[in-house]
Order: structure tokens, then C-alpha cells, then sequence
């Protein structure tokens, strides 16, 4: 089990991942953000900011894998609650924070090559329970896969857009071509009916969408490892 202190260094550090990326941040501003001494992140972290930062990359894509695998198979919901997720966390903070897999991964972060691989996993993560959905409704092992890899480079850049642009638009237009997109690829696999109940819609429902259900991390949460 997880302490609560490195849990708390943990949430603290997705966050400011999210904000600054790996070489945007510091260990006296992650201090200030957990809310604990210096030493006790040496203490928890003795690799330092890149062990932390690899924690903290290698938990989000955790928490977001095991949230959309828990999520019911209303593919399209999880869908519509996955890119809410990033609008509201995008308004709320100004447009000032975006991914803290996506951030670290293009400010420089990948030239070190621990929390590379991190961003790696984390990606294969999300990718990996989205595949996972979409073949439990009944899409082959190769079109699923295909369809994840889209859905999350798709989450992904509109992220970055919405941020530049400081609207939601892009991630509201991409969720919509990725509804119509995974609509398209069920019908030409012939799968459709009973599996397919959700409404297609104009704009992702407001309500359909549980905040905090795609955190970057929670203290929560409990163990990420």
C-alpha cells in the first residue's frame, strides 16, 4: 500500500506534469503543491524528479486504463466522458493544464528515457482498455486495437488545440467524428442492434460526463502500482 505522503507527491507532480511538462517543473514547486517538506520527497523519491515523474505518468495511465475498463459497455459514453474530462479540466484551469501523459511527453520530457517509457506505457495503457471495450461489443482483436490507437491520438491532439486555441471546440468537433468513426467501423464489421444502443448526438451531453472519472491522479484512488 501506497503511503499518503507519496501519494500526495504523486497527485502533486500529475499535476504539475499536466501544466509544465518534465523539464517545466521543480522539486521546490512540487513541495509547495503536496504540501510537504523537501526531504520527504528524497525520502520517497530518492531517484529524484525523474523517478517521481515516471510515478506519476505511469499512474495516470493507470487509473485512466482501469477507469475505462470499469466503465459499462456504453462505449459511446465512455467516449463522451473521456473528452469531457479534458474540456472541464481545461476551462477550470484557464487552459492552462493539459495532459500530464501528453505535456511531458512533447516539452523535452521524452529525451529522458525513463520517463519516455513511461509516456509509452501509459499510452499503451489507455489504448489497451479502450481496445478492450470495443471488442467486448464484438469488434475483431486487430480492428479494435486500430480504432483505440485513433481514439487516443485523436483525445490527444485535440487536447493540444483546445489548449492553443483556449476553446473547447477542437476536443467537442474530435469527439464527434470519433463517435461517427466508431458508428462507421461497428457497421462495416456488421455489428449493430441491441449493442449499439446509445443516441447519436450534436454535442457531448453535459451530464453524461463524470468529472474526475479521467483524473491525471486522485489521493483516493489507493495504489497505482
Amino acid at each position: 500500500m501506497v503511503s499518503e505522503s507519496r501519494r500526495r507527491i504523486e497527485v502533486a507532480a500529475s499535476g504539475l506534469l499536466a501544466r509544465h511538462g518534465y523539464h517545466g517543473f521543480g522539486l521546490k514547486a512540487l513541495s509547495e503543491a503536496a504540501e510537504l517538506p523537501y526531504g520527504s520527497i528524497y525520502h520517497h523519491f530518492p531517484g529524484g524528479k525523474e523517478e517521481i515523474a515516471v510515478a506519476a505518468i505511469t499512474g495516470t495511465g493507470v487509473l485512466t486504463g482501469r477507469m475505462i475498463r470499469q466503465a459499462p459497455t456504453d462505449v459511446f459514453a465512455t467516449l463522451a466522458t473521456l473528452f469531457e474530462f479534458m474540456v472541464g479540466k481545461l476551462a477550470d484551469s484557464e487552459w492552462t493544464d493539459g495532459c500530464p501523459i501528453g505535456t511531458p511527453a512533447l516539452d523535452g520530457g521524452s529525451d529522458v528515457a525513463a520517463v519516455r517509457s513511461a509516456c509509452v506505457r501509459a499510452f499503451d495503457t489507455m489504448e489497451q482498455a479502450f481496445a478492450g471495450l470495443l471488442a467486448e461489443l464484438g469488434l475483431s482483436g486487430e480492428d479494435a486495437a486500430e480504432l483505440a490507437a485513433t481514439v487516443v491520438a485523436a483525445y490527444e491532439g485535440a487536447t493540444i488545440l483546445a489548449r492553443i486555441r483556449q476553446t473547447d471546440a477542437p476536443l467537442r468537433t474530435v469527439a464527434k467524428s470519433m463517435e461517427r468513426l466508431i458508428r462507421a467501423t461497428f457497421a462495416a464489421a456488421g455489428i449493430g442492434g441491441a449493442v449499439l444502443t446509445a443516441e447519436g448526438s450534436d454535442e457531448i451531453e453535459a451530464d453524461a460526463a463524470l468529472p474526475g472519472n479521467f483524473p491525471e491522479m486522485r489521493a483516493e484512488e489507493g495504489d497505482s502500482k
